[in-house]
């Protein structure tokens, strides 16, 4: 009886479902309904990125932030406060109307063009030193720095999702970017 039980202990602890932890990302290429930027939710359970989920910016926020519940923030954590990222859910006090804001992710095309690639939406200059390509060495330092092979089949995930969140928002990270030939 003692070896059964034994057995059955061993087992059963080598069966239970491994406690996951959320991973987040981003990918900055031109995807689905022209959207610069694809997000992206796995969990990972210790041996593997399962259960993937591509959400829209908004819902990305709302996630991260733990405003929302979700499978992929049960317990509600801010990870952008604990990664000290500027970006949550804003309320307006008097339409009551929900406003997700995320300034580092408004900057993520800027890596990848070097103008907005849709018209008249934004003047601004992006930091890559080709028209929608950034440039070679620009390319091998986004794959040693955040550990991606090709920009535009590539996620910036967990770790390296994080750096790069803070890093376009570093103006010394940013003219050094941009001085990459």
């Amino acid at each position: 009886m003692l070896i059964f039980m034994v057995s059955w202990f061993v087992c059963s602890s080598v069966m239970m479902e491994p406690i996951s932890r959320p991973v987040f990302g981003v990918r900055v290429s031109i995807g689905d309904n022209s959207r610069i930027n694809t997000f992206v939710c796995y969990l990972d359970n210790g041996r593997v990125l399962t259960t993937k989920r591509i959400v829209e910016k908004e819902t990305f926020i709302k996630i991260v932030s733990g405003y929302w519940p979700s499978p992929y923030n049960p317990n509600r954590v801010n990870y952008f406060e604990e990664h000290g990222i500027d970006c949550g859910v804003s309320i307006d006090s008097s339409t009551m109307i929900q406003s997700p804001f995320c300034i580092p992710l408004d900057s993520l095309w800027k890596i990848r063009f070097s103008t907005y690639p849709f018209r008249g939406q934004i003047t601004e200059r992006g930091w890559s030193k080709k028209l929608h390509m950034p440039s070679y060495n620009q390319i091998q330092y986004l794959g040693d720095r955040y550990g991606i092979s090709h920009i535009d089949g590539d996620f910036f995930l967990d770790t390296n999702f994080w750096r790069l969140m803070e890093d376009v928002m570093n103006p010394t990270w940013i003219d050094n970017y941009k001085s990459l030939e």
